[in-house]
């Protein structure tokens, strides 16, 4: 019996220090990242993946942007110089190019990196939504996101609820 109770909290004492630590579930709203990630799905967003390795681009992540908790992709690294125009994403003057189905409908918004380059400083990433008519919650707005901002990378698999 006694065992058994070590057991129970050592593994209540996992769950706990995966839940705070490590991974924490989110429940995705809005339509940006549609159809990668699913309006009203639960989502787990790792924590420790920069303590491990780099972020890239197409990277989904969670971060922190005028007081609120945005969800885009990571489409431009530090030091790369950005451009959106005419359903196109230049990275460096080269056509940047992924599996990614965007909604293009309405996509001329914000100042930042639309019709024009824009290089990003160090310390930061160019995040965008796969639904460009959603007009208000990338780098197109916010500019260059920097990494202190970035609260984790989203797992790709959905977990129905």
């Amino acid at each position: 019996m006694f065992k058994k109770m070590i057991w129970v909290t050592l593994l209540g004492a996992l769950c706990l220090f995966l839940y705070f630590f490590i991974a924490n579930p989110y429940r995705i709203h809005g339509d940006c990242m549609e159809p990668a990630i699913k309006d009203g799905k639960l989502y787990f967003v790792n924590y420790l993946y920069d303590k491990f390795q780099s972020y890239k681009a197409g990277d989904i992540i969670i971060f922190r942007q005028e007081g609120k908790i945005w969800i885009s992709r990571i489409i431009g690294l530090e030091n790369q110089e950005i451009k959106i125009s005419d359903h196109m994403i230049l990275i460096n003057n080269t056509v940047y190019s992924d599996a990614v189905e965007r909604n293009w409908q309405n996509w001329r918004y914000g100042d930042y990196g639309v019709d024009k380059s824009v290089k990003i400083p160090e310390g930061h990433v160019y995040v965008l939504s796969d639904n460009l008519s959603a007009h208000y919650d990338d780098s197109r707005v916010f500019g260059p996101i920097s990494d202190k901002m970035i609260i984790g990378k989203v797992w790709e698999m959905p977990f129905e609820s």
